[in-house]
């Protein structure tokens, strides 16, 4: 019926089961539930997928569907596309605009360092990430690390769920989420997550072409094969769909590419910079802003629009988050604030149209055809997931074309 299985007989046959800390499979005479597993692999670029680094990733986007690569929302960055993932809506609609952002009603800026920030429900309330609308189904979910799912949405938290731990190390995280899994149906997640940063942060700190990149693929390679191996041992395997995703992608920035915002705005006292790297964002503080443009766009390395003239292809520039100027710069290129005393080798948040900005899209397991899709955008998980479960979709900005391409009747 299926041509893959989930790679079922690939698996058991050509791999050796391996050791881990997860208990002995609850016996139960149930046929087990069917399981959609989303997992996020931050900052993995398309050509990234090789069979000498990765070739667990490798089969399974050989033998179930797979898309020549995932574009991402505008910006490329890790909060607001993790977010349209998991609500179909651009960061324009669902207000996660920046993994950094002020907000008139709300007291504590956001960053991805503040805990609090991260946990707070004001933040995220205008999108219903896919989970929310899964429990008020009366479906069971379980996310090991994902944006959002540290504070209560629609006054909903997942069923599990961890402050996000950067030093977890991928073995445990794995064996975490198998502890989860391995649960009579009733209270077994029919939807989990799972995520690994590792590619993103070796990306940012040696470059997407480094040997530590490739070591980093790789263990999340292995991550990867453990999981399989988990989900078989506790005889999940055969009624799951594994859908693996990235972000964004990464690209080359040197110190020759760096632009000093704070030099083209000499002539002016009253903007601040609110963002800075490959985008940025500038407040006028009652500013005209038409000098102010016309100085930033003397660079001919970047593009800067008052927020309401945005292109529209990035949909975004009305929300009241984002600053007055939004400035974009070329491939390659930063814009910094003057403060940085070096360079970031590793960046995204460029043009999410670019090659090197897209991430990666393979789905595997119960019910999936053999498929290559051309790129898509991102927010097109939203109601894949949504058929996945059998739930309806709350209102998105995706087209739904992914459930009839890569999903058997």
């Amino acid at each position: 019926m299926f041509k893959n299985l989930f790679l079922y007989l690939f698996f058991t046959i050509i791999v050796s089961a391996c050791s881990t800390s997860t208990s002995p499979p609850i016996q139960t005479s149930k046929e087990p539930k069917p399981l959609t597993l989303l997992v996020s692999i931050d900052g993995f670029k398309p050509e990234y997928l090789q069979q000498e680094f990765t070739p667990t990733l490798y089969q399974l986007a050989k033998q179930g569907a797979s898309s020549k690569g995932m574009q991402s929302v505008f910006p490329s960055y890790t909060f607001p596309n993790h977010y349209s993932i998991v609500t179909g809506l651009y960061p324009d609609h669902h207000g996660i605009v920046n993994n950094a952002m002020k907000d008139p009603q709300i007291p504590e800026p956001f960053r991805l360092s503040s805990k609090s920030a991260v946990a707070t429900s004001a933040w995220w309330e205008e999108g219903t990430p896919i989970w929310v609308t899964a429990q008020k189904k009366g479906l069971v979910t379980s996310t090991l690390f994902w944006p959002g799912s540290e504070a209560k949405i629609k006054g909903i938290q997942p069923n599990d769920w961890l402050v996000y731990d950067k030093n977890m190390l991928p073995p445990e995280r794995v064996n975490t989420l198998l502890e989860w899994l391995n649960r009579p149906n009733d209270r077994r997640a029919d939807f989990a997550t799972l995520y690994f940063e590792d590619v993103d942060s070796m990306g940012h700190r040696f470059g997407p072409n480094s040997n530590e990149v490739k070591r980093a693929i790789n263990e999340i390679d292995r991550a990867i094969e453990n999981l399989i191996q988990g989900l078989n041992r506790l005889h999940l395997l055969s009624m799951t769909t594994i859908i693996i995703v990235s972000d964004h992608g990464m690209a080359e920035v040197s110190n020759s590419q760096r632009i000093q915002l704070k030099s083209l705005l000499t002539s002016f006292e009253k903007p601040s910079i609110e963002w800075q790297g490959p985008l940025a964002g500038i407040n006028l503080n009652g500013e005209k802003p038409l000098p102010v443009l016309n100085a930033l766009n003397q660079n001919k390395n970047i593009q800067c629009w008052q927020k309401n003239n945005i292109p529209s292809k990035y949909h975004f520039g009305t929300h009241k988050r984002i600053p007055d100027i939004v400035c974009l710069a070329n491939l390659g290129y930063t814009m910094v604030d003057g403060n940085l005393p070096y360079t970031i080798p590793g960046q995204h948040g460029f043009d999410p149209e670019l090659k090197d900005m897209h991430g990666i899209f393979i789905a595997s397991g119960y019910r999936v055809k053999q498929a290559q899709l051309e790129v898509f955008e991102n927010i097109e998980i939203y109601p894949l997931l949504s058929h996945l479960l059998n739930i309806p979709a709350e209102k998105n900005d995706a087209k739904d074309i992914l459930f009839r391409q890569i999903i058997s009747k």
